[in-house]
């Protein structure tokens, strides 16, 4: 009986009980994010739902979003997708979760603030800005590549999420596309 208690408790908690990053389950709509892509960039750029793996160790995190149709990951250290086609060499699409330091419930629009919106605050020039109560997400230019970065937490879990694309000139016009990309991701594994 007891057991059967506890694995009902650890059920009814869900991830949030164990502080986890991921929000409850969210609905990835491809289709959404496809309509924001520019015309011209139609035929090279199709959003579908993936899911990006990453492998710390023996633990693999499996992230799912709308995500780049034939991007791939080249390697399972980092949930990076890049384009196969040239879309610019730096062109890429991360998902992630962190923690800066140790992982313990912590503010987080404080901490995501200075790890991944910061740096477009001097010399960049900011498209779009908003801050939510469990979310952030910036458009920016920087240099000749346009940025898109969401963070998202809980409150109380022991880190966030977050999600990023890198665009250069022949992709920039799709970074309401990407925005719109990462602000619907569920993670499985993270802790």
């Amino acid at each position: 009986m007891k057991h059967f208690l506890l694995a009902v408790s650890l059920v009814a908690c869900g991830k949030s009980g164990r502080g986890d990053s991921a929000a409850p389950a969210v609905k990835i709509d491809p289709a959404a994010v496809n309509a924001l892509v520019p015309a011209d960039l139609k035929d090279k750029l199709v959003f579908e739902q993936r899911e990006v793996k990453e492998e710390r160790g023996k633990k693999t995190i499996t992230y799912t979003l709308a995500g780049p149709k034939d991007w791939v990951q080249d390697g399972m250290m980092f949930a990076k997708l890049k384009p196969k086609t040239d879309m610019g060499f730096m062109t890429s699409l991360d998902v992630g979760t962190n923690c800066d330091g140790t992982c313990e419930p912590k503010d987080w629009a404080k901490t995501s603030e200075k790890v991944d919106f910061a740096q477009f605050r001097e010399g960049g020039k900011i498209i779009k800005d908003e801050l939510g109560k469990t979310s952030h997400l910036m458009i920016a230019e920087k240099g000749d590549k346009t940025y898109v970065r969401y963070a998202s937490w809980t409150d109380g879990a022991r880190r966030y999420s977050t999600c990023g694309a890198t665009l250069e000139a022949q992709v920039a016009a799709a970074a309401p596309a990407f925005a719109k990309a990462c602000e619907a991701m569920s993670i499985k594994g993270a802790d």
